[in-house]
């Protein structure tokens, strides 16, 4: 199977730069031993994982830090933890060499802790995510969604389209998890993927790591997340359904959240006097899970379903997200939604300021749609907001809100 080469790689490289260690945390599968081998293709990795390397590393970290050249990369550091300490102590040899360690880990509550606790100050933490579509579709365009273009709007106007839209939907509809979408043409792999995937994390990853945890309520909480996904989130809700109560509930977001399956969206709060909605929102963060559990089988059968939308927003949030984080440009994110029900699907705050999105699936949006847009606009003083949509031009829609077909994100 071929692979992808990663936006991250650039942004990994430049942290190697500046600190000693630098720590590439994120979900199972989405490509952190791959991007190793991208990053430095010369050093040779050892994973954890294998015993024989796990007993090596474990027993004695100290002398195998020693006698291995340098930089060093650990693949799933997370289950030593021998290996933190040893590291500290080998950097504070001398902290002036940076780029002496690459490690990958999945998110655990034990790996924070040695970071914290062994590496403070002294190792970058890059998260990596899935695919953003820029890697999936066409690797070789690099991805130009910058501070800049949110600094001046007018830039947009002169962006090209990046891909298709029928790339996009097929991009939306299998995910973005590497494997999987580079197998996407044969379903019923994608399928056995999917329900292989959501076995060993529940089964492997989380019983490992909450070895008390209740794993079948787990499983059927995680499909419930799946559809749940883009709307606010009732505790109660899903402690009726699971017969188990609320702060379990809150629990099991929190472990899907540090384990990089879900992403928790909070309410913008900011500088307002109207009467919010403050309960969170949050999705999977791949829409092929949330296909894969709603048995969503092509682009027509996503085209038709009647979470389309709200799959379409998730897609468009997370590619977005992606795509700052990828270039280690600081970007915090919410949703906006009053007493009232006005509601702006996202809000984005950065270097360029408050720039509020409406997501739409769509191909065309009526201005009497932009109300609670512009009027966010007015009363925040931002310097404009987007809607973006299936559409096919880039155009002011009003004076301070632009339509940003997804095509030329």
């Amino acid at each position: 199977m071929s692979y992808l080469l990663r936006d991250s790689v650039k942004s990994i490289t430049y942290l190697l730069g500046r600190f000693p260690c630098v720590v590439v945390l994120g979900a199972r599968q989405v490509g952190k031993s791959t991007l190793l081998g991208q990053v430095l293709p010369e050093s040779k990795v050892f994973d954890l994982e294998r015993p024989s390397v796990f007993q090596r590393v474990h027993n004695d970290p100290e002398l195998f830090i020693q006698e291995t050249p340098r930089p060093l990369l650990i693949d799933e550091a997370q289950l030593s933890t021998e290996l933190f300490k040893a590291l500290r102590v080998e950097i504070d040899k001398n902290r002036r060499v940076m780029g002496q360690f690459l490690l990958t880990g999945s998110s655990s509550p034990q790996l924070l802790q040695n970071i914290s606790e062994s590496l403070a100050g002294r190792v970058a933490i890059f998260e990596l995510d899935p695919l953003t579509w820029h890697e999936a579709v066409n690797p070789l365009v690099e991805n130009k969604l910058l501070q800049e273009d949110f600094t001046n709007p007018e830039q947009l106007k002169q962006r090209q389209p990046a891909v298709s839209k029928a790339e996009l939907l097929q991009l939306c509809l299998h995910g973005a998890y590497p494997e999987p979408y580079l197998g996407r043409s044969d379903h019923q792999y994608w399928s056995l993927w999917m329900e292989n995937y959501i076995k060993t994390y529940v089964e492997r990853d989380v019983r490992a790591l909450f070895p008390q945890l209740n794993l079948q309520s787990f499983r059927r909480f995680v499909q419930m997340m799946a559809y749940a996904s883009g709307n606010l989130i009732n505790y109660s809700d899903f402690a009726r359904s699971l017969d188990i109560s609320q702060p379990t509930i809150k629990h099991y977001f929190e472990i899907a959240e540090g384990t990089f399956l879900w992403r928790r969206i909070t309410s913008y709060a900011t500088n307002t006097k109207k009467r919010m909605v403050k309960m969170p929102k949050g999705h999977l963060r791949d829409t092929g899970l949330i296909n894969y559990f709603l048995r969503i089988n092509d682009v027509d059968d996503l085209k038709s379903h009647p979470q389309f939308g709200r799959i379409w927003e998730t897609f468009i949030i997370e590619q977005l997200i992606r795509s700052f984080n990828n270039r280690l440009e600081k970007v915090d994110y919410c949703y906006y939604r009053t007493q009232n029900q006005a509601e702006i699907d996202l809000v984005l705050q950065g270097k360029f300021g408050v720039i509020p999105i409406e997501i739409k699936s769509g191909s065309y949006t009526e201005k009497k749609q932009l109300k609670t847009l512009t009027k966010f606009i007015e009363e925040n003083n931002c310097p404009f907001g987007l809607v973006i949509n299936n559409g096919d031009e880039i155009f002011k829609m009003t004076d301070k809100i632009y339509q940003l077909p997804a095509i030329y994100l």
